[in-house]
């Protein structure tokens, strides 16, 4: 069972479950029972998304990454994209429970994932804005729980969470450029260079630090961000430097800090 687990990278489940969490607080949701259905749906539709780009990864991974599941031999293929298919149908099967709002999204995002997986990736741009989209989908889905007003009261996590991973899917596929290529893929990297990839990624870092300063969330939220901007414009520095690696985990730590700046604004608007 541990390397199905692995398969659905709960870390990464986690994240996306305490982002839907806090999207539903910042729009104004109190119920525990939700709660609990959002996190389960969202962590459940992310294990699956990764299980299933592990399934049409395989060959990729096979070079650049021969440790995981699929490409060691610890699972086969067939078992990797049937278990994505159970966890698909049961994260669409809570959102399901919640309201149609959430249902939609859930369906939307799991077909997302799914043709990101087969055909998306390797098309240009596509794959990321695809990511980057899902990554910040998980605050519409908490705030789906109330309806529209719901969602667009989490717009500008939305947008911050997906500009951040915007940038990070960019200088992945900097990093991946051998493996990419080896498969015949079509990243930006490959097609307009490092140094044009390097350039856009960085824009879209600066566009989500402006969108950070967001005075309404309040002093503690604004404190939290600034340390979560510090990582973000470090990796601006990595990037300048060519150094993909090491601009993804300063987007990292900088998206993590964010996501509690957000955690901050959300119980600020939940005591008020």
């Amino acid at each position: 069972m541990r390397v199905f687990l692995e398969l659905m990278r709960p870390f990464n489940c986690l994240m996306a479950g305490v982002a839907a969490i806090i999207g539903l607080l910042m729009a104004g949701g109190r119920d525990v029972q939700p709660a609990v259905l959002i996190f389960l749906a969202v962590f459940l539709v992310t294990g699956a998304g990764n299980a299933v780009n592990d399934y049409y990864d395989r060959e990729i991974d096979a070079v650049n990454r021969p440790d995981r599941p699929v490409p060691s031999g610890r699972v086969t293929p067939r078992q990797a994209l049937m278990w994505s298919y159970a966890l698909f149908a049961a994260g669409c099967i809570l959102a399901g429970l919640l309201n149609w709002f959430c249902l939609v999204i859930a369906v939307a995002n799991s077909a997302l994932l799914y043709l990101y997986a087969r055909n998306l990736k390797t098309t240009l741009l596509m794959g990321n804005i695809c990511v980057a989209y899902l990554t910040g989908s998980t605050f519409l889905f908490g705030g789906a729980v109330l309806g529209y007003a719901g969602m667009a009261a989490v717009l500008i996590p939305f947008w911050l969470s997906s500009m951040a991973t915007m940038s990070r899917e960019i200088m992945k596929d900097v990093e991946d450029m051998e493996g990419d290529s080896h498969a015949g893929a079509r990243t930006l990297p490959i097609v307009a260079g490092e140094k044009l990839s390097g350039i856009v990624a960085a824009i879209f870092v600066l566009i989500a630090i402006v969108l950070s300063y967001q005075p309404g969330y309040g002093t503690i939220y604004l404190v939290i961000v600034a340390l979560a901007d510090v990582f973000l414009a470090g990796s601006v520095w990595k990037i300048v430097k060519k150094d993909a690696s090491g601009s993804q985990r300063a987007l990292k730590l900088g998206m993590a800090v964010a996501l509690l700046a957000f955690l901050a604004a959300a119980l600020r608007h939940t005591l008020i």
